[in-house]
């Protein structure tokens, strides 16, 4: 895998190059469908560290742009992003998430044609996913509140003895061909989401 700086990710060519590399490997033309799906997996592993670290109660890292290292698969996606070590207070660490989320994600939008406002509801499940993943689901919660601007807060369900991100944001895998909807996908009817969310539960 290649990795580079935070920066690229603003940067148009860097961008469409990934996004249609993110395309072919899904099967799809439609550059809307394929810089959400990238987004996705970027917004995972860019937040991955932060909500680990508010779920621990540890100094979380400060993802300034410049900070940032992402691995890049053959495929476009980011697998991984680490944040490098510097100096800064913790409490610097969501000012500089929004920063770089306020950078990153116009760019993804002009390039893609993505909705802005689509690409932040991702990112809030990302956060979800993730604070759920290290045990904690209000620390994302608290995680996004202290990042504020466009960010919304994720929200969660209970769903037996099982909590669920319960979503705000389509990654539209469903328009990639061969593909359905994601089992928590917002735009399932209600109750199809729901028993196919008490089945999963049930299956623990």
């Amino acid at each position: 895998m290649n990795s580079v700086h935070g920066e690229a990710m603003t940067r148009p060519e860097w961008l469409a190059e990934r996004i249609a590399e993110m395309g072919r490997s899904w099967g799809t033309e439609t550059p809307r469908v394929a810089g959400t799906l990238w987004w996705c997996m970027v917004a995972s592993a860019l937040v991955e560290q932060l909500a680990r670290a508010y779920v621990d109660g540890v100094p979380a890292p400060v993802p300034a742009l410049d900070r940032l290292d992402c691995e890049v698969r053959p495929d476009g996606g980011v697998e991984r992003v680490r944040v490098l070590p510097g100096t800064e207070s913790a409490d610097a660490a969501a000012p500089a998430l929004r920063a770089t989320l306020e950078a990153v994600i116009p760019a993804v939008a002009e390039v893609s044609g993505a909705g802005v406002a689509s690409l932040w509801a991702v990112t809030a499940d990302a956060i979800g996913n993730r604070a759920l993943d290290a045990g904690d689901a209000a620390a994302g919660v608290r995680l996004a509140r202290e990042v504020g601007g466009k960010l919304p807060a994720p929200r969660f369900v209970e769903v037996g003895a099982r909590t669920f991100v319960r979503r705000i944001s389509c990654c539209l895998v469903f328009e990639a061909p061969g593909c359905d909807m994601c089992t928590s996908c917002p735009k399932r009817p209600a109750e199809e989401r729901l028993s196919m969310l008490r089945e999963l539960a049930g299956g623990d």
